[in-house]
């Protein structure tokens, strides 16, 4: 997929950098020493479970906090450790007690969340703790190195299991079996699925040989061992200065727990090297930061103040640093780890959480607005007049996978370089693309395949639209024919190609799919007194609802298209009917402000429903307009124009700040970011979350969209052509390593002005 480009340094929205290139590397640093500076610390113990730090490995995930006068917790999780209904359920917590106290009040204390090595440190009272998800193993480690003689006491804690949504789950509970010589505990899902439900309107029972029941027997949970502690009273104890504690963590669908068991013990023999394990874990690491990095200070601060960042919290849930840019590079950072942390097990990153979705409370200032909460998330439970405290398996909007918020995770791992964490958000519609194929003919009688903005790992539908006939009216409604993330999934694996020029996966996943989605928008709709393809029914977005050729989707067909006639995939047929399908599509719809031409949200429609911009879709993700497209009149008086102006503050799953990258504005893109990631949380003490009044905490897909404005900020694609620094603020100095399409990577330096 080599490709040949034009670089333009880009200074007419960039005023006041002095382009003198020189032949110095782009960085001398390690990557240790570039993330350490974004390293989160706090000095004083948590007061209690919302004092979570988060480690993870790709699969498995924890909260770690130790309380003041207290011990120290791991609330557990695993991609894969799904309940009945498809939640992502915890698979334990863990409780570690050493005595005497080094968690005591007033004693010295220092925790930091390691950014380097994706590990937790404590040093306390002549403690040292180091905590970490093994990057090569699917195991966590405890590590405990005292100065003096400790009691150390390692135990299980239970909890009732509560549904998705909040309800109580009246499945068997948490099981620990007496054991020997190490802690085991499990859950089981039994005999109860989800898997039809999704279908029932249809009595559409999915076939197995079709798609799995990933449900049904599903069982997780862990096995604690350490060499120099004994089992006792259903825990673990001993006496000593260093320990190990191994927490194993396996999941299985299987109706007989003894194969469970069995599986997790063999898992727990293999030898473990610490010192070699810790080496390899450091090293997948060391890689994973190499791969790209994006850190950058604000000049015009103080320089005792740049890059100074405080690990907490506050009442106000607004970030205060005065470098805001080197708070932006911070949240950019932090999000890579996140997914880095969280995104090579079987299913993708949800959005609300993840797998580091965390116990918090909420405080409210009337007691009507607290009845108001408990009554709608009744997973709360009350612990004072002010204070709601979730239980641990509770997630914001459910268990589902919702494609406005999971794409924004994603889009920026292309120029990060993270193409392997990739592949769970692709396999989530390759999956499930022949019951897809089943669904669609029978509810709308004919080819291709059409997913709805919320998913499920299974079916690949929550619900089902209407049946209305192409050119009837209907009611409309948030998702009926919202279609738009099959299109986005294309968009994506097209631009995954050019980034990575893998062919196979081009042939082998890309072109089958891409052929399903294509058919599906050329069978199901009629098409104008043109010959255009006329999208009615449709929809824009969540926002407008009864709309004719909405601009997502006519910008999408557009869009992708394109991409995959450039790529020259699949056969001689496809090229052909997608040649014939391109040369039927309409104009992207356009409205006109004070005599200037802008993007409309659609050709026409009825009503809006909510607060998104489909206006900004063809521009991102579906590049059709846009600076480096050569239309920067057209993007910048759309965002000017827009429909909803920084709904949630300019947070949560909002695109402004991109639309403004990609219309070349630097005051509007550069204030919108800083403003973005100075929110955070009052419900946690990590500061790094974002905020909960939205999607929950973490909130993932808000640092996927400025993850996605900061890096086209540096650079930009479009026409052949490398655009260098289309939006970036003089008074920034950055240190960039991207990766682009064609298999390029750029690395560079803005240093008091001078570009090297």
């Amino acid at each position: 997929m080599n490709k040949r480009f034009l670089l333009f340094v880009f200074f007419a929205f960039s005023a006041g950098l002095n382009p003198q290139l020189s032949a110095q590397s782009a960085t001398d640093q390690t990557a240790a020493q570039r993330m350490s500076r974004y390293n989160v610390v706090w000095n004083s113990p948590s007061k209690d479970c919302t004092g979570v730090m988060p480690i993870g490995n790709g699969d498995l995930a924890a909260g770690v906090y130790a309380i003041e006068d207290d011990d120290l917790y791991l609330l557990l999780g695993k991609n894969d450790a799904l309940s009945f209904s498809g939640g992502n359920y915890k698979t334990g917590r863990l409780r570690v007690s050493l005595k005497p106290n080094p968690f005591a009040a007033g004693k010295p204390f220092r925790q930091t969340l390691d950014l380097p090595t994706a590990s937790i440190s404590i040093e306390a009272d002549g403690v040292k703790l180091r905590i970490w998800a093994d990057a090569n193993h699917p195991i966590y480690h405890v590590e405990i190195d005292s100065s003096h003689d400790l009691d150390v006491s390692a135990r299980p804690e239970f909890w009732k299991r509560f549904t998705g949504w909040g309800g109580l789950d009246d499945g068997p509970p948490d099981v620990q079996l007496p054991r020997e010589d190490d802690l085991l505990w499990y859950y089981t899902v039994g005999n109860r699925s989800f898997y039809s439900f999704p279908m029932k309107d249809e009595k559409l029972v999915p076939s197995e040989q079709v798609v799995p029941d990933l449900y049904r027997f599903n069982t997780f949970g862990n096995l604690v061992e350490c060499p120099g502690l004994k089992a006792d009273q259903m825990a673990l104890a001993g006496r000593g200065r260093r320990f190990d504690l191994r927490i194993h963590t396996y999941q299985q669908q299987t109706p007989d727990i003894k194969v469970w068991v069995k599986a997790i013990e063999e898992l727990a023999a293999k030898p473990v090297d610490l010192a070699k394990d810790w080496k390899g874990h450091c090293q997948w690491w060391n890689n994973f930061w190499d791969r790209g990095w994006i850190i950058t200070s604000d000049r015009t601060v103080p320089a005792e103040q740049r890059e100074q960042f405080n690990g907490e919290t506050n009442a106000k849930a607004v970030r205060e640093e005065k470098d805001g840019a080197a708070l932006v590079a911070q949240s950019y950072n932090f999000f890579r780890f996140a997914m880095g942390a969280q995104s090579r097990g079987r299913f993708q990153v949800r959005f609300n959480g993840g797998t580091f979705s965390q116990q918090y409370h909420f405080e409210t200032r009337t007691q009507a607005a607290a009845d108001g909460i408990i009554k709608y998330h009744p997973g709360f439970a009350r612990v004072s007049e002010h204070l709601w405290l979730t239980d641990p398996d509770y997630r914001a909007w459910g268990g589902r996978f919702t494609a406005q918020n999971q794409r924004l995770m994603y889009w920026p791992l292309l120029m990060s370089g993270d193409f392997d964490l990739m592949k769970p958000f692709f396999d989530h519609y390759w999956n499930v693309l022949e019951i897809r194929k089943i669904v669609t003919k029978k509810h709308f009688g004919h080819d291709g395949i059409f997913y709805r903005d919320n998913t499920d790992p299974v079916t690949g539908c929550a619900g089902l639209p209407p049946k209305t006939k192409p050119g009837a009216k209907y009611e409309g409604d948030y998702h009926d024919y919202y279609f738009t993330c099959g299109l986005e999934a294309v968009a994506m694996m097209a631009d995954y190609v050019f980034y990575t020029g893998d062919t196979k996966f081009r042939d082998e996943r890309l072109v089958p799919f891409a052929r399903e989605i294509f058919k599906f928008y050329d069978q199901h709709y009629l098409r104008d007194d043109r010959g255009k393809l006329r999208i009615d029914p449709g929809q824009a977005l969540e926002t407008w609802w009864i709309t004719v050729n909405s601009a997502p989707d006519v910008a999408g067909l557009r869009f992708g298209l394109d991409q995959i006639l450039a790529l020259k995939a699949g056969t001689a047929e496809d090229q052909a009917n997608w040649k014939r399908l391109r040369g039927e599509m309409p104009e992207v719809p356009m409205q006109t402000f004070v005599g200037r031409q802008a993007i409309a949200p659609a050709q026409e429609w009825e009503r809006q429903g909510n607060g998104e911009n489909a206006e900004i879709y063809p521009m991102f993700p579906f590049r059709c307009y846009g600076l480096a497209l050569g239309t920067k009149d057209i993007a910048e008086w759309t965002m000017e124009n827009r429909t909803a102006k920084d709904t949630f503050g300019g947070k949560c799953w909002t695109q402004d700040q991109i639309g403004w990258v990609l219309a070349g504005n630097v005051r509007e893109a550069a204030e919108g970011l800083v403003r973005r990631f100075r929110v955070s949380s009052n419900a946690l003490r990590f500061p790094i979350y974002g905020s909960e009044i939205t999607d929950g905490i973490p909130d993932w897909d808000h640092f996927g969209s400025g993850s996605i404005a900061l890096q086209r900020m540096l650079v930009q694609e479009g026409n052949g052509k490398i655009y260098l620094l289309p939006a970036w603020p003089a008074e920034w100095d950055v240190d960039f390593k991207l990766h682009l399409s064609g298999g390029a990577v750029l690395t560079g330096i803005v240093k008091d002005g001078t570009l090297t």
